[in-house]
Order: structure tokens, then sequence, then C-alpha cells
């Protein structure tokens, strides 16, 4: 781990102690999550060290972004102790085998482990979680709930692996690694106060939940160079397998990005240092952990290739998208359909966005990757109206006229009859269907698209009335 720190970046919070702990102090924040950030923000400065300017001029460079990131993460803090009764803990306690938590003072508080509603788990990963970062990829969300609380004090996320790299490295190591048995942990958040041990209590029982779901294996990784020494996950019998680069982005007023969110920005800073986190990897039964424990080198993965093509379609059945469609329509509400149709009958008017987002994201659980489009949908039948404002999928490039529509919600046109389209763009032009988008969007961009709220909505819905169907593809 030494060498995967920077000494520029270690020199420049030791030289800056003081002044994080003021600003820390003015964000009403402990000094430690502060120096995060400075640390995540660091490398945005890395070319002012050719001129030799001093560690506080760099300082005072960075402080207005962490000002302003540290208030924001420390107001929905507040907040979220509130909700999730972390005063409860005030003063410590200690995790027990029997669902409770041992205060000093002798008594205990009761705790639950659970699943996480995906808006709450929207609201830990975009406002709480120090990358301000929502994975639109999350399947798994579960966390511990303080007695009469109504959000967790623990929180996890998983998503499956979408980096190949990570699965050759394990399999390399002789662990029979799959993308179908494996899922990453891409969030971990414990609120202020939690137990010291509550979430090496959580991680044990998000195992037992995922054991059940079929997974083998739970991948995570933690960044050396924020000063994370993986103590938590060691104690948790995380063992480190490979290192993988990690890449720091900024945006246009010098905030950090995460990979994902600066994709389909062009004014990103996208900073090259070679930079790597540690890989660690667990396993959820006595056979996955015994392949875990004849590893003993670390494999190095590569850059992942962000211009790697998509998933065929061809495996895509008319029939099962039907079928989506009528599990989709029990799950829809008013809520879930855009406000201008808030006051009209239900039906499929108003959910065409909704119902998007879900059949991308269940799309690259298949390792097919759709874009969301927002648009016109029009028609050379003058007998079909046209719908000005509507959502649809699209598998291909954008200039690609052989590229998939898929559309589940098409009857929002009054007099077209089909429910769901499913053809090549050129084909529906020859037959006068006519899809014009005025705005694309990849699956990662959707989360700060305003449909997600509304999209939460609908895949509670689908919990309700389908279970974990929704969330996770077993074998």
């Amino acid at each position: 781990m030494r060498e995967l720190r920077d000494p520029f970046i270690d020199a420049l919070s030791e030289s800056c102690q003081g002044l994080v702990a003021a600003d820390a102090a003015l964000c009403e924040m402990s000094a430690q999550d502060f120096d995060i950030q400075l640390r995540l923000h660091a490398p945005s400065v890395f070319d002012q060290v050719k001129v030799k300017r001093s560690f506080p001029a760099l300082y005072s460079q960075l402080r207005p972004q962490l000002i302003a990131r540290c208030s924001r993460i420390s107001s929905y803090l507040k907040d979220a102790d509130f909700l999730a009764n972390s005063s409860l803990l005030l003063g410590g306690g200690e995790a027990r085998r029997g669902f409770t938590i041992q205060r000093t003072d002798g008594s205990s508080v009761g705790v639950n482990f659970a699943v996480v509603s995906p808006s709450t788990g929207y609201l830990y990963q975009s406002k709480l979680h120090y990358l301000m970062s929502p994975r639109a990829d999350t399947l798994v969300e579960v966390g511990c709930y303080l007695q009469g609380a109504s959000h967790p004090v623990t929180y996890l996320a998983f998503s499956m692996c979408d980096r190949p790299g990570i699965i050759q490295a394990l399999q390399q190591q002789g662990i029979t690694a799959q993308r179908d048995n494996l899922l990453i942990l891409t969030r971990a958040l414990g609120l202020s106060g939690a137990a010291r041990n509550l979430m090496s209590f959580t991680i044990g029982q998000a195992v037992r939940h995922l054991r059940i779901m079929g997974c083998k294996f739970i991948v995570t990784a933690f960044n050396p160079l924020l000063r994370f020494t993986g103590s938590a996950l060691h104690a948790t019998n995380f063992s480190p397998f490979a290192t993988a680069p990690v890449a720091y982005c900024y945006d246009k007023f010098g905030s950090y990005m995460t990979r994902r969110q600066s994709m389909s920005d062009k004014s990103t800073d996208r900073r090259a240092e070679n930079y790597r986190n540690i890989l660690v990897v667990l396993g959820t039964d006595s056979a996955s952990r015994k392949e875990i424990r004849k590893v003993t080198t670390l494999q190095h993965v590569a850059e992942p290739d962000i211009d790697a093509p998509g998933g065929q379609l061809a495996a895509l059945d008319p029939n099962e998208l039907r079928y989506y469609r009528s599990r989709l329509e029990a799950a829809w509400s008013l809520s879930t359909a855009h406000p201008s149709y808030a006051r009209e009958p239900l039906s499929s008017k108003g959910q065409c966005g909704v119902s998007s987002v879900w059949l991308a994201r269940r799309l690259r659980q298949r390792e097919i990757e759709a874009t969301y489009c927002y648009g016109r949908l029009a028609f050379d039948d003058n007998s079909i109206s046209s719908v000005d404002h509507h959502c649809w999928i699209e598998v291909g490039p954008p200039n690609d006229a052989t590229r998939h529509v898929i559309d589940l919600t098409c009857d929002q046109a009054d007099g077209f009859e089909e429910k769901v389209i499913y053809r090549r763009y050129d084909e529906l032009a020859r037959v006068g269907i006519r899809y014009e988008p005025v705005t694309r969007l990849a699956v990662d961009d959707l989360p700060s698209d305003r449909v997600w709220p509304r999209y939460t909505r609908l895949e509670e819905s689908m919990r309700v009335k389908w279970g974990m169907e929704t969330l996770y593809d077993s074998v």
C-alpha cells in the first residue's frame, strides 16, 4: 500500500492539517473526511507543482471546491443521521449477533438488516458518499436500520461486474469467478456515530443475503491514495488479489468526477496519473473461500476499454419484451408517470421514460449497452397522432441506420395499436414510423436526469410485485 501512495499528496495533506481542521469545523464535518476530499482533488493541481507553488497556495486554489462539496455532504448527513436515529448510538456501542447493539451504559438498541429502497439508495450514493456519484447499474442495496428508523445507519450497494479484466485476474489466480456468480461492492457508507463493528456486521449479513441469490464472490476496491487502509475489509476476510487503475477527472468547476460521470462530458479534465486501487475479494461459502486462500500474488488489471463495442441484440426475444411490458404495466402508477399526465387516467402515457430506464438497466445485466433517447415519435399515417415528447431506447451507433429501436410504450400514440416496437431504425422509417431523438443518454448518465426519481418509484413497485427477479438475473 505504501507503494501506491503519493509522496506529494501526503506532504500536501500533512502541511495543511491546520487549514483542513479549520475548514472541516466550518463545514461541520470531521477533519478525516475533509482530508479525503483534499486528497481526491489534489491531482487537479499537479500542473502547478512544476512552478513550485507552496502547499498553502495549492490548498487555497482547491479550497472553494472543497468547501462547497463538504458543506453539501455535511448538510445531507445531518438529515440522514436524524432519519437513521443515529443519536441512539451516542457514546458508542458494539454490534452483537442477536441483532442488538450493546451501548456503553449497558443498555441495548435493536438493529435490523434489510433491503434498502432505490430512492434511499440514490440519496446515500449521490449526497452522502464521498464520491457523490450514484451508480446507474446498482442491483442490490442493503443496510442496517436502528430501531424505529426510516433510513439505514450503514449502507452497502452492489453491481454486476462490467470489467472483464477483474474476472480474468481472478481466474488467473485459480478462482472460478464468472460474471453470473460475482458482484462488485461499489459503495459502502456508515453514518456518524455508528457502532465500531456495525459495518463488519452489515457485510456479514450481506454475504448471507447474496449467497442465497447465487453470488459466490464479492469484489471491492480501496484507494491507498486517499489514506484508506482496507482494515475494515480485512476484518471481514476480504483478500487482495489485484490492483486496478483509478481515474481522476474534474468538471469545469474543478470538482471531482468518477470515470463513469466523465464519459459523456467532453469538457472533463482527465488526469493521466498512474494511480491504482487495491482489489480485494471475499468468498460467500466455504468452497469459494478455499479457492481464495490459494492467492499469493497481485495481478494488475488494465485500463478499461471505453471504446469496446456493446453486446449484440440477437438474444432478445419479442415475446420477452412483451412480457416485460406486462410486468411494467402492473407496476405503473400516477407517481411513476410524467407530471403532464398526472391528472389523466392511468395508461402507458407518461410511462415511457421510467420504462425505458428500466429496460436499459435490464439489458446492461445481459451485457447489452443501450442508449436512452428522448425526442419525437412521428408517423406518415395521418390517422395516427405523433408523440412530441417521448422516450425509448436504441442499441447501436447513433448514425447507424441498422441500429435497433426498442419502445415499450409506443401505444401512447393515439391510433397506434402496437404496444411494443423492436425493429431496426431503417425498417421503421420505410414503413413511416420515425423516431427523432433530441437527447441521447448513456445508462451511466441517467441518475442525473429528471426521470430518475420517478424510475426509483417504479423499481420499488417492481420489487413489491415481482421480488428480486427485477434486480438480478440468477443462474
